[in-house]
């Protein structure tokens, strides 16, 4: 019987008491509502902006990479 308690503590880790766990889901409820009042939403675009312009800059890699990854295919094949 303690070897099955090892193995479920190791496979799904240790039970969480309930009582804890209902304070801090509360807990957490009120912090996530309060910074989703908070969003900068310039901050994300200038982030989203961001990924596009390294995006844009990657695709002549890609293009170079393309034909090396098609000729190991077919050594590999």
């Amino acid at each position: 019987m303690a070897q099955k308690d090892i193995f479920s503590a190791m496979m799904f880790g240790q039970p969480l008491e309930k009582e804890k766990s209902k304070e801090e889901a509360k807990e957490e409820r009120v912090e996530t509502s309060s910074s989703e009042k908070s969003i900068d939403y310039m901050h994300v675009m200038n982030q989203i902006g961001n990924i596009m312009n390294s995006i844009d800059e990657l695709k002549p890699v890609f293009k170079d990479v393309g034909p090396m990854i098609s000729a190991f295919k077919k050594k590999l094949s």
